[in-house]
């Protein structure tokens, strides 16, 4: 049996297919709120609730100087899991938008040291390696801002079994002085399994949801969303 570091030095691949709506930061008296707003969304959802919990993250977003990745509906960021489980550093990939949806590729590799993991060390991991083949232009790397994300989640799943994840996310987003720079919110609504029944169940749900907020799902990434907050504007 291999032990839990072997394990995590796997790297992961896969693939995601999502919808996000994007708001206004609460105030930190409204932040209780997301914890409401997830009951709520669960039932708007019709779907069968498994499990819950609230975890706070940490995401280091890179980029070079020319945005190269962002122009490419690309995205190399570190996730850092505050209290709970490991570290990750993570490469995305936007296959295309349909009707809402993101559609995504998704590679992923175990940081065991976050602190130690230089610019230069996430193009040399195998996410940023994948990027790098992705996006040949992309240049030096550096940290353009960090997302601090209190995120409650919730687990469900539809009457043929699928699992639908939901997360109602408070974000705030800095530059790379740490300085403050906006918050917002984030309702992401997700599956990782692709059959078409799993995909038209996936779309019931964002319809009861835009139906809900009154808008749309948004056309954005987190990262694009954090890039266009700092400078870049899309080609």
């Amino acid at each position: 049996m291999m032990d839990l570091e072997h394990i995590l030095r796997i790297p992961r691949v896969g693939v995601e297919h999502e919808y996000r709506w994007v708001s206004p930061g609460l105030s930190p008296a409204e932040r209780g709120a997301h914890d409401r707003l997830r009951d709520q969304l669960v039932e708007v959802s019709g779907l069968r609730l498994d499990e819950q919990a609230s975890i706070l993250q940490h995401t280091l977003c890179f980029d070079d100087g020319a945005w190269s990745l962002s122009a490419a509906d690309c995205s190399l960021t570190a996730l850092v899991n505050t209290g709970r489980g490991p570290s990750w550093l993570v490469a995305k990939e936007t296959v295309h938008w349909v009707d809402g949806r993101r559609d995504v590729l998704e590679m992923s590799e175990y940081v065991p040291d976050m602190k130690a993991l230089s610019s230069d060390g996430a193009l040399a991991g195998r996410p940023g390696q994948y990027m790098a083949r992705r996006v040949p232009s992309v240049g030096e790397l550096r940290v353009f801002g960090y997302l601090s994300q209190r995120r409650t989640k919730a687990a469900l799943f539809t009457d043929q079994g699928a699992l639908v994840a939901l997360s109602c996310d408070d974000v705030e987003l800095r530059d790379a002085a740490s300085r403050l720079v906006e918050t917002f919110s984030v309702v992401e609504v997700e599956t990782n399994q692709a059959s078409r029944v799993d995909l038209d169940q996936l779309a019931g749900v964002a319809e009861k949801f835009s139906a809900h907020f009154g808008a749309a799902p948004a056309q954005t990434t987190k990262p694009q969303f954090a890039a266009a907050r700092l400078g870049w504007s899309r080609p």
